[in-house]
């Protein structure tokens, strides 16, 4: 399988609120993240529930998503459907009420990409020798980002990096931000935490992803630099490297 991911705690976490999978459906490679917030109950319980619903339910019916523009439709159901499983859930464990968590999928097919995302989980491409951030940060730091009153790099020290604005486990309909990009063979696409990249830069990111023919040596190293560099969260990262889709 052309993909690996890989979670650590970290060093001042006492429970690992991350979660993620990937998995070939069909042609498909298929991968998620979720980050359980922070101070709110059952995180790791509501980031598990949203990863595996989603995989649960592409395996149950992408196979009969033959259109790539019926995508993002399917898409926010299996959102809504994650969303519905933890807040069914918290009903039933009273004790989990408010859990919530973001998520990011990627739908890898060939060179064609699709991201699902809520939340400040992130997906990134690597192109040739350049990093691309594919999504956008649904919290109040990457709202300034946004409207361009502070950098990324300042980003990653506001205060308003930590006050999410959308995330699975509300009591309504969800609108996930979708993406569709086209992107060449020997790409890699990354989904991680905030407890990775918020602790290294751009060309940290890049030099730990250099091997491109071992995913798992890229994913060691990427947590590893988030170590070097401090990193106060929880560090997940998956990684997959698109190929022509019949030889997924």
């Amino acid at each position: 399988m052309l993909a690996y991911g890989m979670t650590e705690k970290g060093p001042v976490r006492e429970k690992n609120e991350d979660s993620f999978a990937y998995d070939m459906i069909g042609n498909c490679l298929c991968m998620a993240v979720a980050d359980g917030v922070g101070g709110e109950a059952c995180g790791e319980i509501a980031s598990r529930i949203a990863v595996d619903t989603v995989m649960d339910e592409l395996k149950e019916n992408l196979p009969f998503v033959k259109d790539r523009d019926a995508l993002p439709a399917f898409l926010k159901t299996v959102f809504n459907k994650a969303n519905v499983k933890i807040l069914l859930d918290c009903l039933e464990h009273r004790e989990r009420m408010g859990m919530c968590t973001t998520l990011t999928i990627a739908i890898m097919k060939g060179t064609e990409l699709t991201i699902a995302h809520i939340g400040d989980t992130r997906g990134y491409l690597l192109h040739g020798p350049e990093l691309i951030k594919l999504t956008e940060d649904h919290n109040e730091a990457g709202k300034l980002v946004k409207q361009g009153l502070i950098t990324e790099d300042e980003a990653k020290y506001h205060p308003g990096r930590s006050r999410l604005f959308k995330v699975l486990g509300e009591n309504q309909y969800l609108n996930p931000d979708i993406y569709s990009y086209n992107i060449s063979y020997g790409d890699l696409v990354f989904l991680c935490s905030d407890g990775l990249y918020s602790f290294m830069s751009s060309e940290q990111f890049k030099a730990c992803s250099q091997d491109r023919n071992h995913l798992e040596n890229v994913c060691s190293k990427l947590i590893e630099q988030a170590l070097e560099g401090e990193s106060t969260d929880n560090i997940t990262v998956t990684t997959g490297r698109a190929e022509p889709a019949a030889e997924l």
